[in-house]
């Protein structure tokens, strides 16, 4: 091997173990994303804390007794639309949690028969019934527009609806591993994602929210992440979140809110998958329902709605500086003992090396003249 391949064998070695350190540590260099959900952040976003937690309504008390929450939508007035899968009905709450009506199962000759997500986009209600399968349009006293087959698509365990400013839907076909993309006619615009746990498939996807810059998230629900998608329909981030995310909610900053429905916790990252904060843990206001979904209030006061089977509860929010995202954060110390083991060997390695050339030197410099002595035993060479 020539002199200069080893110095290069040495620099990719050396570039080789900083990129090992930066991954050991968390360091994630400034250089900028393109094309990502999100891409638009540069400065980091700001932290997020709950400061107040208020139950708006339960079932049996300001929602009908029997019943079982599901999915649940915001509405540009303000008012929220709640499924309730087990009495096959949508109710219509005001900010306060104030019963406004209910609507089904019965729509003249058509029936809900088993509603999941829910949709408000102008002045319209979409609601996806996983029994038919079909998705129920309805204006905003309930009364049914429209209604878009789904059948032809062979769908498998529909739950979560989101709709874009385009008025297009996105549905989250959980048996199949995808994501629908529907024209406001019904019709299909394509299918995002493919089964698997790579960039870019899914494994029981449930809920869809839309970044503030353009992409969307997915709460991939088998494995345990959240996975972005930029306009282009292109996966470019997923993250870890540690637990089966039904929910997803995203902030006009940025901020992805994720519940964590066994925990009672709400989790809250950047677009990158940077913790921002955490609601329900030690000294937070407590989540009195077990959330499943959430979403942002439309009104001033930064504030989130969380559902669980048997109520809705509103966290108020406020903002806190930045979290250090930097060397120091989530450090894997086993992994650091490795790299420094690593590192000594390659130390000695080179050690070693240097003091065999030395000695090689100090070898051809000695005189090649002198006698050769024998040994007196066998006749060997001294």
């Amino acid at each position: 091997m020539s002199k200069y391949r080893r110095r290069v064998v040495g620099l990719l070695t050396v570039v080789a173990l900083i990129a090992i350190v930066m991954g050991v540590t968390g360091v994630e260099p400034a250089w900028p994303r393109i094309g990502g959900p999100g891409s638009a952040e540069r400065a980091p976003l700001p932290g997020v804390r709950a400061i107040a937690s208020s139950t708006l309504l339960k079932v049996g008390a300001e929602a009908p007794p029997g019943g079982e929450l599901a999915f649940m939508a915001v509405e540009p007035s303000g008012n929220f639309v709640v499924s309730d899968s087990r009495r096959h009905t949508v109710m219509r709450f005001d900010p306060s949690g104030q019963l406004l009506s209910e609507w089904g199962p019965r729509f003249g000759e058509m029936t809900l028969a088993e509603p999941a997500g829910v949709a408000a986009q102008g002045d319209n209600v979409y609601v996806l019934d996983r029994g038919t399968p079909r998705i129920f349009r309805l204006d905003t006293a309930g009364r049914l527009q429209a209604t878009l087959t789904l059948e032809s698509l062979g769908t498998y365990g529909l739950n979560g609806l989101a709709a874009d400013l385009s008025g297009n839907l996105y549905a989250a076909d959980t048996g199949r591993n995808r994501i629908l993309v529907l024209s406001p006619t019904g019709q299909l615009i394509r299918e995002v994602g493919h089964g698997g746990s790579d960039l870019g498939g899914l494994t029981q996807p449930w809920m869809i929210a839309f970044a503030p810059g353009g992409g969307f998230f997915v709460a991939d629900w088998e494995n345990s992440r959240v996975e972005g998608w930029n306009t282009n329909f292109e996966a470019t981030d997923a993250w870890s979140t540690g637990f089966h995310p039904s929910g997803i909610a995203i902030d006009q900053v940025g901020r992805v809110f994720v519940p964590d429905t066994e925990h009672r916790r709400i989790e809250v990252y950047s677009a990158q998958g940077a913790v921002l904060g955490e609601m329900g843990m030690p000294g937070s206001p407590p989540i009195a329902v077990a959330p499943k979904q959430v979403a942002l209030s439309r009104s001033d006061r930064l504030s989130l709605y969380a559902l669980g089977g048997d109520g809705v509860v509103r966290l108020d929010l406020e903002n806190t500086p930045p979290p250090p995202q930097g060397v120091g954060a989530d450090v894997d110390y086993v992994s650091l003992a490795i790299l420094g083991l690593l590192l000594a060997v390659m130390v000695f390695a080179v050690s070693s090396r240097r003091a065999r050339q030395r000695t090689s030197v100090a070898s051809v410099g000695a005189p090649l003249d002198g006698p050769v002595g024998l040994q007196a035993e066998n006749r060997a060479q001294r």
